[in-house]
């Protein structure tokens, strides 16, 4: 017979024998307008894989999130532009583009407007339309160099003109990153910028999206091209990424990632091939 002293320690010697294994951690973060979709994708993820955890970390843009995985700081950067051939010519990373959501126009709500064409748009970057029923319009602009500016230029040759000429304005609001944008257009009286559904949604922004051309921007609307302008948005990740990244990935282009997607204004994109 043993001892109840013998038990304890024959107990304490089975437990310490099945001690769970430490969480496997992925970090991502990237282009903000994608980062609250993300989290709740990872959210889900755990749920089915509860020995993985999804870290989401504060947006650094794209640019700095493929910095960041090529270093080895993040295992998924989020992008809303594809590598370049300098990026890609490195041999270390490689994209998995995995949806697209309408890129919008957001407004204060001190502004009534709900629709403009889009020559009216360039008005207000040009400057030719800076008021609107006695209020002024606070144009909130994005740097040269951020995914969204190359997105409005490519809308029009008159928008790429007056994109051109509302960077040079003096004076003129500067959001450095996605959120800081949405935090303009939402806060300050009379303020208009250029967003994407996605943050919109999933961040349950407080300003409005305006109609362009008579389309309401949705899903629907750019899935059926009716509404034409679109953002990508990319998981950037090692070639080789460790099996975790790969599950993640897969997660996410999944049929249940593409309902959480839909959800929060993105349309999954799943023709590519996934990662080896």
């Amino acid at each position: 017979m043993f001892s109840g002293l013998a038990i304890a320690v024959l107990a304490m010697s089975l437990l310490s024998g099945f001690k769970s294994a430490p969480l496997q951690t992925i970090r991502v973060s990237g282009t903000g307008g994608a980062i609250a979709t993300m989290r709740i994708l990872g959210e889900a993820f755990q749920r089915s894989n509860p020995g993985i955890r999804i870290e989401i970390l504060s947006g650094m843009g794209s640019s700095g999130a493929v910095k960041a995985v090529q270093a080895g700081r993040l295992d998924i950067g989020l992008s809303g532009r594809a590598l370049t051939g300098e990026e890609r010519a490195r041999g270390l990373l490689v994209e998995t583009r995995y949806a697209r959501t309408p890129f919008v126009f957001g407004v204060n709500t001190t502004l009534k407007m709900t629709t403009l064409m889009l020559e009216e748009v360039a008005g207000i970057y040009s400057g030719e339309r800076d008021w609107e029923n006695n209020k002024r319009i606070r144009l909130v602009l994005r740097p040269l160099e951020d995914s969204d500016t190359p997105i409005l230029k490519g809308m029009s040759p008159a928008m790429r003109e007056a994109v051109d000429i509302a960077l040079r304005r003096k004076g003129m609001m500067m959001a450095m990153t996605d959120q800081e944008a949405a935090d303009a257009i939402e806060s300050v009286p009379g303020a208009f910028g250029g967003t994407t559904l996605a943050l919109f949604l999933s961040e349950k922004r407080a300003f409005r999206v305006i109609s362009l051309n008579g389309v309401m921007p949705s899903v629907r609307t750019m899935v059926d091209r009716s509404y034409p302008y679109s953002k990508p948005f990319f998981m950037i990740t090692r070639k080789t990424p460790p099996a975790p990244v790969r599950r993640f990935v897969d997660f996410v282009r999944s049929p249940a990632g593409a309902a959480i997607l839909a959800r929060n204004g993105q349309a999954a994109v799943r023709q590519e091939r996934p990662l080896p």
